[in-house]
């Protein structure tokens, strides 16, 4: 979840890459282009992928702001589904 709060200030052509399985507990972390994860990290989303997932969440529920595990489950679910996370 800590990533997730980090997003704005990141480079949008940085990469995140969490620990498996993937939840918003997961270590996570953001290499900037040409970096090398660390051991045990695996790819999950580009940082401008991201931002964009959680300007849709928030457009799709008029507007609010996610928590930081909203975002972070918001995130996981278009990693993994290749799909916006609908409304609830």
């Amino acid at each position: 979840m800590d990533v997730t709060s980090a997003l704005a200030s990141a480079d949008p052509g940085a990469t995140i890459y969490a620990t498996a399985p993937h939840a918003p507990s997961s270590d996570a972390m953001v290499c900037a282009q040409g970096e090398i994860a660390s051991a045990g990290f695996a790819y999950l989303l580009e940082v401008a992928v991201a931002e964009d997932v959680l300007s849709v969440w928030s457009s799709w529920r008029d507007g609010r702001q996610p928590t930081r595990e909203q975002a972070a489950n918001a995130i996981i679910y278009f990693a993994q589904q290749d799909a916006y996370q609908p409304v609830e």
